[in-house]
């Protein structure tokens, strides 16, 4: 994920958080107490481990599965 799409999305989630939890701007509160507030966690961070859970699931496969040949090929170049 490209950086501006985390800076998108972790705002997003945070104008969400507000608007459950009923914080209003002007009330000033920390991003950090609507989350604590729902017990959540933010979603870069679920994003992340999704991915590191996929990349932990290819690493245990065997040497002649598809993707794992794929993760392992050379690639010529200039």
């Amino acid at each position: 994920m490209k950086v501006e799409h985390e800076v998108k999305l972790g705002r997003n989630e945070m104008s969400t958080l507000r608007r459950t939890c009923g914080f209003h701007l002007k009330r000033r509160k920390e991003n950090t107490e609507p989350r604590e507030l729902l017990g959540l966690e933010p979603v870069s961070l679920l994003i992340r481990r999704g991915r590191l859970r996929w990349f932990e699931h290819v690493e245990q496969k065997d040497g002649t599965d598809w993707v794992k040949r794929c993760m392992m090929m050379d690639i010529m170049g200039d």
